[in-house]
């Protein structure tokens, strides 16, 4: 009995009807040429609009060294001699060396800086130059100071 009602059901349902257009014959098929490529070689704009290298000019560079003599000096550890040189070759634009106190509360908060016409640029991570108290009384009021490596040899020039 159970297959007469599926019989029945089966002849009772009705196919459907498929109707195909009359397809181009592959001689037919227009070609169109490929669509040319849209990439631009171009680099990207730095964050702020403005790659802000601190490099030395070359013409500059004896009287900085001569500068340097006099002012007090910070040995950089590895960590921060990395710091300066991200810093001095634009990566790290639009700082113009590390960040002051509010530039560091802005990124630890917002993780970005707020710029002069108001413009948001992100910067989650800080850059700092971390002193410790010995340090500080060395600098004492100068308003600059020469970064030096671990053989002593000049590295930067931090001024306000």
């Amino acid at each position: 009995m159970a297959a007469i009602t599926w019989a029945s059901l089966h002849l009772k349902t009705p196919t459907p009807s498929l109707h195909f257009p009359n397809l181009p014959k592959p001689h037919s098929i227009l070609t169109r040429p490929a669509p040319r490529p849209r990439i631009r070689a171009s680099l990207i704009e730095p964050d702020g609009g403005t790659l802000v290298e601190l490099m030395v000019k070359e013409s500059e560079k004896l009287s900085k060294v001569k500068a340097a003599e006099q002012l007090p000096k910070i040995r950089l550890s590895a960590v921060d001699l990395q710091w300066v040189h991200v810093l001095s070759e634009g990566w790290a634009s639009p700082l113009r060396g590390f960040m002051r106190e509010s530039e560091f509360l802005q990124t630890l908060h917002f993780s970005s800086l707020r710029l002069h016409d108001g413009s948001r640029v992100n910067m989650s991570v800080p850059i700092v130059l971390a002193l410790d108290d010995l340090q500080k009384s060395r600098v004492g009021s100068s308003t600059a100071v020469a970064l030096v490596d671990d053989g002593g040899d000049l590295v930067a020039i931090l001024s306000e």
